[in-house]
């Protein structure tokens, strides 16, 4: 995950950035230092070989053809040269072996400051201090530009990451409601494109909300109507006389009562609003649980079973056994579903023909969507079963061969991973 971070991406950037600029501003920097010690080199030549050619010349005729040439005397002062330092670490090959062994004599001397060029005389009569002003003086600009792009650089990685920052907050909003199904809201009065998503998501927030309370109450309504008939016929029960028909209500009326209570426990793991109670299940036990449940004889489906247990919500799981089982018995023509296992694979196999063109299994799957026009199919079956089946992670697929729907579902034996 941190690998994939966007902040994490954008500093790296930046990073790069920042490591390409110095390393760019560098290369630049050591140029000018090039070109800088060559133009020192050069005058500090030209100096040698005017000093040179005044050499003849009397003392006062000396100072002024210098001067006509652009540089300064000055007096050589201690205080003067102390502060100044040589011009050059090696001395450049392209001057003369006179020159060279004047200077490494020490009667000559090439000296510099931040702004001015020296030539020392040390051993003229007087001794000469002759300067070119303003010659050793280094460009301010790269520095400045160098610096000016970092900082400008640095403001925008800490503007951009400030106008990023919210996202963390969204991104936690949006990891605590999947955990927890609690939603914090993040309404923003920023105008970038962040706020927009946040304000987007509280206003998408907001109505699921209000959906989930209508669906609770509308839930909670049609399992009051339920219940009331059924109180009601439970307690007429009393007054019949005892035989056949009685025994088939009170089994109707606690098949009611069950159904009732699967719904809402379905219900509750398919909104998210609970998560499944796992423990080992039988597949052919909750086949016969279903059967029951759908009033059907032991015939009417046939089962393979090689006694794997699969760790699911067993009350809730019976709901997927007959809502499978329904939907095959419903659109099979000799009326019999076949329920094949082997290990976590549970196959459910009915004959029929093929599909309407453009029906798909992902659409069956969809709520209130069936193949046909068939009034007593609310076209719910899938959706639960596909709902439950994702709740427990477990994965459901389906194909059509040789005149028969097969729905495989693949469960987990081992409830760890689960987690």
């Amino acid at each position: 995950m941190i690998r994939r971070s966007l902040f994490l991406k954008i500093t790296l950037f930046f990073l790069i950035v920042f490591v390409v600029m110095g390393v760019g501003f560098y290369a630049v920097h050591q140029e000018l230092e090039r070109e800088h010690k060559h133009r020192l080199q050069s005058e500090a030549g030209k100096m040698l070989l005017l000093l040179r050619q005044s050499v003849p010349l009397p003392p006062p005729m000396r100072r002024s053809f210098l001067q006509r040439n652009g540089y300064s005397i000055v007096d050589p002062h201690p205080d003067l040269i102390r502060p100044l330092r040589d011009a050059f670490a090696v001395l450049p090959e392209t001057y003369s072996e006179a020159v060279r062994e004047s200077i490494e004599q020490g009667r000559i001397r090439i000296l510099k400051d931040d702004r001015h060029l020296y030539v020392y005389l040390t051993q003229a009569a007087p001794p000469m201090l002759v300067v070119k002003a303003d010659i050793a003086r280094k460009p301010f600009w790269p520095e400045a530009l160098f610096g000016t792009l970092l900082a400008a650089l640095l403001l925008f990685y800490l503007l951009i990451i400030k106008t990023l920052f919210p996202l963390k907050t969204l991104i936690r909003t949006i990891e605590r409601y999947g955990d927890e199904g609690k939603y914090l809201p993040i309404q923003s009065s920023r105008k970038d494109e962040i706020a927009t998503i946040s304000n987007a998501l509280d206003e998408a927030m907001h109505k699921n909300q209000k959906l989930m309370e209508a669906r609770r109450l509308f839930l909670r309504n049609i399992m009051h109507e339920l219940k009331t008939p059924i109180t009601a016929g439970k307690l007429a029960l009393p007054f019949l006389k005892n035989g056949e028909e009685k025994s088939i209500l009170e089994r109707a009326f606690l098949r009611m009562q069950h159904l009732i209570a699967e719904v809402v426990r379905v219900e509750q793991i398919t909104s998210g609003a609970l998560s499944p109670t796992l423990k080992a299940c039988r597949p052919k036990e909750l086949a016969d649980k279903a059967a029951k449940l759908l009033f059907l004889p032991p015939e009417a489906v046939e089962g393979i079973y090689d006694d794997t247990e699969i760790h699911a919500d067993c009350d809730v799981f019976v709901s997927v056994f007959k809502n499978l089982i329904d939907n095959g018995l419903k659109y099979s023509p000799d009326h019999t579903v076949r329920i094949v296992q082997t290990g976590v694979r549970i196959v459910f196999s009915n004959r029929g023909e093929p599909w309407p063109r453009g029906c798909t299994f992902d659409s069956l799957c969809e709520p209130f969507h069936h193949p046909d026009a068939d009034p007593n199919s609310f076209g719910l079956g899938l959706y639960i079963v596909k709902s439950v089946i994702d709740a427990h992670g477990f994965t459901m697929s389906y194909r059509y061969d040789s005149g028969e729907h097969h729905f495989e579902l693949v469960c987990r034996s081992d409830p760890a991973a689960h987690g």
